[in-house]
């Protein structure tokens, strides 16, 4: 969506920030952004956006999502997600909330480098993953995951989008999730400065992440994934379980 509304060749209505959006408490305002979106992209024949932020603002000094979050309370932020999505599935449109387990609660700009929150499982439980259990419980088609490291939980800094502590152990395993993992752009600093896209593309696949977005370089992470499914590093039972949560999306497609 960004892509095209920031593209000069493209003159299409704006909508406020979502900061802005949430500060005026009225999820009405959010179903309307959903909907003119919406609106364009199926124009487009696009029918996933890789929004809303589902981000919770909890690091004041926070400035990733800053004008992309629709605030501090878990609750409003989840009441505004879920009318935002509402306003595009009106269009035929998947939204992708983001970024899971939550940047809000970050230091650091995962564009440029590392990511990371100090906290544990039950400290993000009590506001960052609220619209995600949330989302959850409504079967929400997509999910992206963050490159965000958790040291307190996983131990070193490897990103959340490459994690099956994360991914499978957490987000799958603990919160019950079963629709489309989605990766966070691949291209983005914390990844492509720290791993091969061949090495980022096979990480993300065994962590749980079934879509790879952006590969730092596409022809590289594809070969990469074709030697680890040969070698056995990656099982084809692996593969096909992505595949099946693909297939059922697509099947369901208006």
């Amino acid at each position: 969506m960004a892509r095209i509304t920031n593209h000069e060749g493209f003159e299409l209505p704006k909508v406020d920030t979502m900061a802005e959006i949430g500060k005026t408490g009225d999820t009405s305002g959010a179903y309307e952004a959903g909907s003119v979106i919406g609106g364009y992209l199926e124009e487009f024949g696009i029918n996933l956006d890789f929004a809303p932020d589902a981000d919770v603002l909890t690091n004041p000094d926070n400035t990733v999502v800053l004008d992309r979050s629709f605030g501090s309370d878990p609750v409003l932020v989840t009441q505004m997600v879920k009318a935002y999505m509402t306003g595009l599935e009106e269009h035929h449109v998947y939204g992708t909330p983001k970024h899971f387990p939550g940047h809000g609660a970050t230091e650091g700009d995962s564009h440029k480098g590392f990511a990371c929150t100090y906290k544990t499982w039950e400290e993000l439980e009590q506001a960052e993953l609220v619209p995600f259990a949330a989302l959850i419980e409504d079967n929400t088609p997509f999910i992206m995951a963050g490159h965000i490291s958790l040291p307190r939980i996983t131990g070193d800094d490897t990103p959340s989008s490459l994690s099956p502590q994360v991914l499978t152990g957490y987000l799958r395993e603990t919160m019950g999730y079963k629709g489309i993992i989605i990766t966070d752009a691949l291209n983005m600093g914390a990844i492509q400065d720290n791993y091969p896209p061949d090495t980022a593309a096979v990480m993300a696949l065994k962590a749980g992440a079934d879509l790879l977005l952006m590969p730092a370089d596409f022809k590289e992470a594809y070969a990469g994934v074709l030697d680890a499914v040969k070698t056995g590093e990656l099982t084809e039972e692996r593969i096909d379980q992505s595949l099946a949560r693909i297939l059922r999306v697509k099947l369901t497609l208006p």
